[in-house]
């Protein structure tokens, strides 16, 4: 079966990078753009979240948080994609996966399947 993946990322043009890659896998792709959106959990609920960019209003941890901290979304898995290696330490404090920008797509697709293999 397909799984979903939701996509948090303001930059259209990232999206389309994503969307590329992992359709291509087999993988189902969304996306939310925007804080009220996310806020609002106007979108279906994934198999994993990737958070690639922060909102105006929210940053990674706050996004992670927000979605760790609701019933409807605490047990998904989330990548945080960032180039700030501090970003690592506010994965590991919401029980996230931290891969650094710049990342080769073989890593992301690896992290992807392990990700959505312990949900299992």
């Amino acid at each position: 079966m397909e799984k979903n993946i939701l996509i948090i990322e303001r930059n259209i043009e990232a999206v389309f990078f994503y969307k590329q890659l992992l359709q291509v896998h087999g993988y189902a792709i969304d996306h939310v753009s925007s804080d009220s959106q996310l806020l609002k959990y106007d979108f279906s609920i994934p198999d994993l979240f990737i958070i690639n960019s922060r909102f105006l209003t929210l940053n990674e941890w706050e996004i992670c948080q927000h979605l760790k901290g609701s019933p409807l979304t605490k047990n998904i898995p989330v990548i945080i994609i960032s180039g700030t290696p501090d970003i690592a330490d506010v994965a590991r404090r919401c029980a996230a996966v931290f891969m650094e920008k710049p990342f080769i797509s073989a890593d992301l697709l690896a992290t992807i399947k392990r990700c959505l293999d312990n949900v299992q």
